[in-house]
């Protein structure tokens, strides 16, 4: 997905840590089974460094098209929901 249709896609979910990225994978495979494009981006890598040299990840993102947003939040949220019960 190059930088221009990203931006006209919508974050739906957020992921922040480096182990993450797994959590990101099965949201979008989970979206994708439901019949919603879903997206994610960056991979995950290292984008720099801090202080001391302290590396920064930066977020990775679940991104579908605006029409599907609202769908794509209630299965996130119902299989969310699932897991808890």
């Amino acid at each position: 997905m190059n930088p221009s249709e990203r931006e006209k896609w919508v974050v739906i979910a957020e992921f922040m840590a480096f182990d993450m990225g797994f959590a990101a994978d099965i949201a979008v495979s989970k979206l994708q089974a439901n019949g919603i494009p879903a997206r994610r981006f960056p991979t995950g890598v290292i984008t720099g460094a801090i202080g001391m040299g302290v590396p920064t990840v930066e977020p990775i993102r679940v991104v579908v098209p605006p029409n599907q947003a609202e769908r794509a939040r209630e299965i996130l949220d119902h299989s969310e929901r699932g897991s808890d019960q």
